[in-house]
């Protein structure tokens, strides 16, 4: 029987049953991916086993290996399902400040604020520690996931009055991811001062012309 021949009837059972096939198999990668960050945790900073990792997921290597192709995959998928949430939690951030800036300051504080977490700002060393400092981040695939973060600060500088927005925004991104990671890596916690400060830095070094209209400045 061919698809486009078949009845609507049986065009929609099909369909029925692959919408509850995906919905089973999120979970079950979500299941996977959440015992990851667990395991990876408990055992750092030596490297989380995909042994110990099926065990805590409850399921079976057979599992596992249906959905990645190593422990790389794995450690990769964890990484950036946490950088898309991050993304939606800055986004939600900045949506809420009222100025150009105030929204690059927002994004800033929201980046920083991710390791005065405590459960993920271990997870999120655990498994930086994995994928990032013993080379098996893959580029160009890495640096388009932190790239993901950076985009959202193009439109507000872009509105701010800057003449390269996009190189503004990398900078801004290399200078906070680069400080996220020093205190992910060493597992510590920026204060409020730090944090007030490295926005700061980064706003006047935006604001370094003046051509930036008043209007247009964070309210600080």
């Amino acid at each position: 029987m061919e698809w486009d021949t078949a009845p609507a009837s049986v065009r929609a059972a099909v369909e029925r049953g692959l919408a509850r096939h995906q919905r089973d198999a999120l979970g079950e990668v979500d299941s996977i991916l959440e015992a990851a960050l667990r395991v990876a945790e408990r055992v750092a900073p030596a490297a989380p086993k995909v042994a110990d990792i099926v065990a805590e997921a409850g399921t079976s290597n057979q599992t596992f290996y249906r959905y990645f192709g190593g422990k790389d995959d794995l450690l990769f998928a964890v990484l950036e399902r946490g950088l898309i949430r991050v993304r939606s939690y800055l986004e939600h951030r900045m949506a809420k400040a009222p100025r150009p800036l105030d929204q690059v300051a927002a994004w800033i504080d929201g980046v920083l604020i991710q390791v005065t977490r405590p459960t993920a700002a271990r997870q999120g060393a655990a498994v930086i520690q994995q994928v990032v400092h013993t080379g098996r981040m893959r580029e160009p695939e890495g640096a388009a996931l932190t790239d993901r973060l950076g985009e959202l600060l193009v439109a507000p500088l872009g509105e701010a009055g800057s003449t390269t927005p996009e190189l503004d925004a990398k900078a801004i991104q290399d200078v906070v991811m680069g400080a996220l990671q020093r205190h992910v890596i060493h597992r510590t916690s920026p204060d409020a001062a730090e944090r007030e400060h490295l926005v700061d830095f980064c706003l006047r070094a935006v604001s370094r012309l003046d051509g930036v209209p008043p209007d247009v400045r964070p309210a600080r």
